[in-house]
């Protein structure tokens, strides 16, 4: 088949490879344009399309679309798209160009987690199930009708960045199989339960402070849910630190403080326990991992040696 691929981030990218290996015919890959980033806000080409470049497909970059755009799109040899990750509504008028069957990969089981971060949703709400979805694209975000979904287990240990690779790795899978139903005239789709829908919106920085006046699973799954990056952070001694792997606390130690402290308090610091720390509803978070601003990642032993932290201090 001749799949026409939309997409424009770092998990676009094992999707695109997928299809090339497997033979179909991509025309052309159509992605955002390059943006600035890091601290020096160099501008960087988009990953989507270095990968186009690499393979030896043709790309084409769009900031908005105009006439520009709709004329290169509509000379296009295409009967199939594939939309993965593109990060921009596509209009009406692109549905009305093209007589293709458009196909999305979303990765959550839809209705549920409809939007822009079905991932960060998951792990924020601490479900112990997710899964993908390939729908149709219509107008309306993510309510097109079911061609297949996948489900795995969400582990306690996973975080975003482990959830992502699961999310590839089933959807690869599950394309493949949508793509030869396709090819053999045997797609089945059905409608979405309108009433079970569940809409998740984009993350404003304010939503990365840890907030130690919660339960523990809640901020723990916080710190799941922003790792590795952007990264959930707190404050200590005016030194931002970002926190990158934690659990909850269930012992004795500390007792004193659980009825007594602050939230936010170092109930104890060592090196074979790690960093235990006070929140809501007398519960304790174990941090096992985290980042000070400008430094490396590094483990708790390793801050509590290096920063001398010790039992009484507080994190913001």
């Amino acid at each position: 088949m001749n799949i026409l691929f939309f997409g424009s981030s770092e998990i676009s990218v094992p999707f695109l490879e997928e299809i090339h290996r497997s033979g179909h015919r991509v025309p052309s890959v159509i992605t955002t344009e390059d943006k600035p980033a890091g601290r020096g806000l160099k501008v960087s080409p988009n990953v989507v399309k270095s990968k186009a470049a690499e393979l030896g497909i043709d790309f084409i970059q769009v900031e908005k679309f105009d006439d520009d755009f709709y004329g290169k799109f509509t000379k296009l040899d295409f009967d199939t798209v594939l939309v993965v990750s593109f990060g921009k509504i596509l209009p009406v008028k692109i549905f009305e160009l093209a007589s293709a069957k458009w196909l999305n990969v979303h990765p959550s089981l839809l209705p549920k987690y409809r939007g822009a971060t079905p991932i960060t949703s998951t792990l924020l709400n601490g479900d112990k199930i997710g899964g993908v979805s390939i729908i149709e694209v219509v107008p309306e975000v993510d309510a097109g009708r079911i061609y297949a979904q996948v489900s795995f287990k969400v582990e306690s240990t996973d975080n975003r960045d482990s959830l992502e690779r699961k999310s590839i790795i089933s959807g690869k899978s599950l394309l493949l199989v949508v793509l030869e139903l396709i090819k053999d005239c045997a797609l089945r789709p059905y409608p979405q339960d309108e009433s079970s829908a569940v809409y998740c919106s984009k993350i404003k920085k304010e939503d990365l402070k840890i907030n130690w006046d919660r339960k523990a699973e809640e901020i723990v799954n916080r710190v799941r849910a922003f790792s590795s990056k952007p990264g959930a952070y707190c404050m200590w001694k005016g030194i931002r630190i970002k926190v990158l792997k934690a659990g909850i606390f269930s012992a004795d130690d500390g007792d004193t403080y659980q009825r007594n402290g602050k939230n936010g308090l170092v109930v104890k610091a060592d090196k074979n326990t790690g960093i235990i720390i006070r929140c809501g509803k007398n519960d304790l978070v174990r941090i096992d991992m985290l980042q000070p601003q400008g430094k490396k990642v590094m483990t708790s032993a390793d801050f509590i040696n290096g920063y001398r932290l010790e039992a009484g201090e507080k994190f913001e």
